[in-house]
């Protein structure tokens, strides 16, 4: 419901992506398919049986990877280290971001978050390029391959809706405002928009809302507001790396480092907030009926 909040935006700032508006079909596809489909001047550009058979691949590979990484997480119902955090807005505190189990908490959460949506976004433009046509891909490997935080979120990180907060959010409030200004409040938008899924996906029902009948992780009240504090938090990441990213030690680095570890490094700036994000997801059955999509080695009790 939200998505076409973000297509209006774009078309009432003129910020849709090029070739979309050349036709009335071209629009349609474009407004109707909740995936970011490639066009050039001749339409939606045209898949090939081997692209299709590639993305098949990859989401196979994906699949069996997703499913090793779960089955060693799930065994610690994909929370290893005990760390007293809560998951209600009131419940953030600063300090528990960096004790060591929560940083490998939020680390192994934030990997299962990529290989989730790398898996899934590889099998939806498998159904797409069968449908015979081509899409952005969802995911690049942002931990493991970003360069720098806005490069994270810019370019890597789940681009189908980088590119719906880009041209409806970020794009016409930088007519008026700062890249700074635009930048934060394309950070909030994302917090929204989190903040609303969270809603759909785990707001219990009324009859469950009476006495104590919500029993987690089956029913679940999220934590509103944490989500959008840590959107918030990576827009104060990407404002200081406008302010000091230039720096010679940044550059330095970047320089001589090897680049897995500028990028660990990159990813780590968001981590010790992660929780924040994350919790949800992790406290709640999402995990647990993720898992009936893909194979999964389950410890047999003795």
């Amino acid at each position: 419901r939200l998505l076409p909040f973000f297509r209006v935006s774009e078309a009432m700032f003129g910020f849709m992506p090029a070739h979309t508006v050349d036709s009335v079909s071209n629009t349609m596809i474009y407004i109707a398919v909740p995936v970011e489909v490639k066009f050039n001047n001749m339409g939606p550009m045209k898949s090939s049986w081997g692209d299709a058979k590639g993305n098949l691949i990859k989401f196979g590979a994906f699949m069996l990877l997703l499913g090793a990484y779960s089955s060693f997480l799930s065994d610690y119902s994909y929370e290893p280290f005990p760390t007293g955090s809560g998951s209600n807005l009131e419940d953030i505190n600063l300090g528990n971001g960096f004790s060591r189990g929560q940083l490998i908490n939020n680390a192994l959460a934030a990997i299962l978050f990529q290989l989730y949506l790398t898996t899934f976004g590889y099998g939806i433009t498998t159904l797409t390029s069968l449908g015979g046509v081509q899409q952005l891909p969802m995911m690049l490997n942002p931990i493991f391959e970003s360069k720098s935080p806005s490069d994270f979120w810019g370019r890597k990180w789940n681009l189908v809706v980088h590119g719906l907060l880009k041209r409806g959010v970020y794009k016409p409030v930088r007519t008026r405002f700062s890249r700074m200004t635009a930048s934060t409040a394309t950070f909030i938008a994302s917090g929204i928009f989190h903040e609303w899924i969270l809603a759909v996906l785990f707001s219990p029902e009324y009859n469950e809302l009476e006495g104590d009948a919500c029993i987690p992780p089956s029913c679940y009240r999220p934590g509103f507001g944490r989500s959008t504090l840590f959107f918030i938090w990576n827009a104060i990441i990407i404002a200081m790396e406008y302010l000091i990213g230039g720096a010679a030690i940044f550059q330095l680095a970047k320089r001589h480092l090897p680049s897995v570890i500028v990028s660990i490094l990159v990813s780590s700036l968001g981590l010790p907030m992660g929780h924040w994000f994350m919790n949800d997801y992790v406290r709640s059955d999402y995990f647990e009926d993720g898992q009936l999509g893909f194979p999964l080695v389950v410890r047999v009790p003795g």
